[in-house]
């Protein structure tokens, strides 16, 4: 595997040449409950990064580790950059990419907070015959989860610090998990909360949606492992289609 920041300048034009896919993993910098670490999103992302990198034949850039997290930036320690900052940092990242030569950028996020801006990203870059670019967020997610979760999912959109997103963490980082302090909290959404704005603060004093004490370590290997298969046969077909 080879990662873009370890190159000299004279090398990347011949890594480039063996290699022209590139993957930019994204993360965030947000609350996760008690137990969890305000850099849990970066953290699985760059996890995420190296591994996926590898089995699917890409360069690997440096982990992005800051995105949009508008709706929990009122806990303290969530640092959220805006869709259109997080659209104009993809697309102009992009645009450096083909300048060296790449033919084609995967982004992968570590926080589904990210999906609208890559999403936006990938079609700016497509109207204006800019770098092909695919956009994956956890994919495969909820066939692994209806097999693995103990516990009910608090929204089927969701999965924030609770039994899933703490799994996944004790498989990749059980450095950084507290799960003496983890909790159980399901916040109750109001009828209006898939159609318009809503603070996750308003709705949840712990930060956390879900149960985390259900987590464990071998369910974390089970997401992370149906995740990366997933996303290494859809990068394999999108090359494909690219020749």
């Amino acid at each position: 595997m080879t990662r873009w920041a370890d190159l000299t300048w004279p090398e990347v034009a011949g890594a480039v040449e063996k290699q022209p896919w590139a993957l930019l993993c994204l993360g965030a910098v947000e609350e996760h409950g008690p137990h969890l670490p305000v850099g849990t999103d970066a953290f699985a992302a760059e996890a995420f990064s190296t591994r996926l990198a590898d089995e699917a034949g890409l360069i690997e850039l440096p982990v992005l580790p800051y995105g949009q997290v508008w709706s929990l930036e009122h806990f303290d320690g969530s640092l959220s950059i805006s869709d259109g900052t997080l659209v104009s940092l993809i697309v102009e990242l992009a645009d450096g990419l083909a300048r060296n030569g790449v033919r084609g950028l995967v982004l992968f996020s570590a926080h589904l907070g990210n999906a609208a801006a890559m999403k936006a990203a990938t079609r700016a870059l497509e109207e204006r015959g800019g770098l092909p670019a695919i956009a994956l967020t956890y994919p495969g997610l909820a066939e692994v989860a209806a097999a693995v979760a103990e516990s009910p999912r608090s929204h089927p959109a969701i999965m924030h610090a609770d039994e899933l997103e703490t799994s996944i963490m004790l498989a990749l980082r059980d450095d950084v998990v507290r799960m003496d302090r983890a909790v159980t909290e399901y916040p109750d959404y109001p009828a209006h909360f898939d159609v318009a704005p809503v603070r996750w603060d308003t709705i949840s004093e712990t930060g956390v949606f879900g149960d985390a004490t259900a987590a464990t370590a071998e369910k974390g290997r089970r997401i992370v492992d149906h995740v990366m298969a997933t996303a290494v046969r859809l990068i394999t077909a999108w090359k494909e289609a690219q020749k």
